[in-house]
């Protein structure tokens, strides 16, 4: 609240509290005291709320005080006549007088904002402890109004709220959208402020604006359309009361709509910058596929657990070419092995040429909703906004919700496409296996106790390129008791060769068809 808003309020309640008096103060809630006032013939609840940010006082509609649960305040005054009720020039303190020289104050200070009880200039009781009992009663400050003195080192709305201080400092912001304070010199804004605190002072219009928003500023400073106007400053103070939680309530949803949207637009640029490569998986088909034509041109030799073999590269005359090998198997079974890769590195090329544009649209979807919200500042746009994007956002808060419930039980990382689940713990590692596909790749450091990691597949029953495999067992040793050894044993297999023996203890599983590399371990959040 401001003085400009206290100064009507004042004229409101000497209007309403003659020859009335206190006959309860209780508080039903926290941060907030009503004020029981009443004479023969009239009653009326008179609410302070200190809540930072939604200092209040009105009158508010009568209901009788609740009779349990609640702390009572001022019972000295209770039944004592009002004689007076003033406002102290220039600063956000009303105070009631009452016939026994008792002085109730009421400080609405923002983050200070109280209720206090004086007598004598003493303070007797407060409301909360941000005043002491056996100090001074508040006094006025000493406000000097339209300074002009080193203005020329603020900047333009500091000026002017050091010209006039009694204007809040989101009115200025307000004002600033329609006048160009900058650009005024400071006889100019000297004027213009006496001009806007002369209108507030004489002629302030409570009003609500075709943006929804409330404002003192009349029209004719303030040129945004009135929509209706307030009976009295105490509808309009109720109002602005009654309505932060409402206005709070549509900051936090647009806050998780935001949040969701960019998470998305992340995880799309994410996976788009990995797939923007995808053309060194045709390279790589390429490769793979001359040394499949090599070593099937050279199948007739023999070849005893090499790693590797030096052969005739003949796709350029008179050099050579060195092909790694899987000792284990025969040249053939490694030129099959090789013609598997070349297909797979190919396919995984062409469902990168596919995912692209699909993930492009989608994340410019994701922007352009983005945007959109942005812009959005009242309740009822954010309905119809909802409404009109029903589908999009459905499965939005879907996948955002999913996201949130699996980063509660495992990481999620995203690595060159593919979407890694890491475990936290046991329990974790359990919640793995069970969300996990049949056709994902399961990876645990071998020997020791460690976390599961899968590698999401999307229902697709080829493996990773073994680069990848390798990339992941990395992160599966480092998060191991492995993770200080400089080479560490990892196993892998699909998903469905694992299996949960009934009654076994969180984490523990039973491995078939394992495959192990020796690799160094790495962090996966780095």
């Amino acid at each position: 609240m401001n003085y400009y808003e206290l100064k009507y309020l004042l004229e409101y309640f000497k209007t309403k509290f003659q020859k009335f008096w206190i006959q309860r103060a209780v508080t039903p809630f926290k941060n907030q005291l009503e004020l029981f006032i009443e004479n023969d013939e009239k009653s009326f609840r008179l609410i302070l709320n200190v809540t930072p940010g939604n200092t209040a006082l009105f009158i508010d509609s009568f209901r009788p005080p609740k009779k349990s649960n609640t702390q009572h305040f001022f019972a000295e005054i209770y039944g004592v006549p009002i004689k007076d009720i003033v406002l102290e020039v220039n600063e956000r303190l009303i105070s009631f007088i009452f016939e026994d020289g008792s002085r109730l104050w009421f400080k609405l200070y923002g983050s200070k904002a109280n209720a206090l009880l004086s007598r004598g200039g003493i303070i007797r009781e407060t409301f909360k402890d941000r005043d002491a009992v056996g100090d001074q009663e508040p006094s006025a400050k000493q406000i000097v109004l339209f300074d002009e003195s080193e203005l020329d080192q603020l900047k333009y709305d500091q000026a002017l709220q050091k010209v006039l201080p009694l204007l809040p400092k989101a009115w200025i912001i307000t004002l600033s959208a329609f006048y160009s304070f900058e650009m005024m010199s400071t006889k100019e804004l000297i004027g213009f402020a006496k001009k806007i605190d002369n209108e507030l002072r004489n002629s302030a219009s409570f009003r609500i604006l075709e943006d929804g928003n409330i404002t003192a500023i009349p029209e004719s400073i303030l040129p945004i359309k009135t929509t209706s106007f307030f009976e009295s400053v105490n509808e309009y103070i109720q109002y602005r009361f009654k309505n932060f939680a409402h206005q709070q309530r549509l900051y936090q949803l647009k806050g998780d709509f935001q949040k969701s949207l960019n998470r998305q637009i992340k995880r799309v640029e994410s996976v788009l910058k990995n797939l923007y490569q995808a053309d060194k998986g045709l390279q790589k088909a390429d490769i793979y596929e001359k040394y499949a034509h090599i070593l099937m041109a050279n199948a007739h030799l023999t070849v005893t657990r090499e790693k590797v073999i030096v052969l005739d590269d003949l796709y350029s005359f008179g050099e050579k070419i060195s092909i790694p090998l899987d000792e284990k198997i025969s040249l053939v079974e490694n030129a099959q092995r090789y013609y598997s890769k070349s297909a797979n590195s190919l396919k995984s090329y062409e469902q990168a040429l596919e995912r692209i544009p699909i993930l492009e649209e989608k994340g410019q979807l994701f922007q352009s909703l983005l945007e959109e919200l942005q812009s959005i500042d009242t309740m009822a746009t954010l309905k119809n906004w909802q409404k009109e994007h029903r589908n999009e956002l459905l499965s939005l808060i879907q996948n955002s919700s999913k996201d949130e419930k699996t980063v509660n039980e495992f990481y999620t990382v995203e690595h060159k496409g593919y979407v890694l689940w890491i475990g936290k713990n046991a329990r974790s590692n359990d919640k793995i296996v069970q969300k996990s596909h049949k056709e994902d790749i399961w990876l645990h450091a071998r020997g020791v106790s460690g976390s599961h990691i899968i590698i999401r597949m999307n229902n697709s029953k080829e493996m990773p390129d073994k680069r990848i495999i390798e990339e992941v067992a990395q992160f599966a040793a480092y998060q191991s008791k492995a993770k200080g050894a400089g080479l560490a044993p990892v196993i892998y297999t699909k998903r469905k060769y694992i299996r949960k023996p009934k009654g076994s203890a969180h984490g523990a599983v039973i491995v078939q068809k394992e495959q192990v590399v020796i690799i160094e371990p790495k962090n996966p959040f780095q």
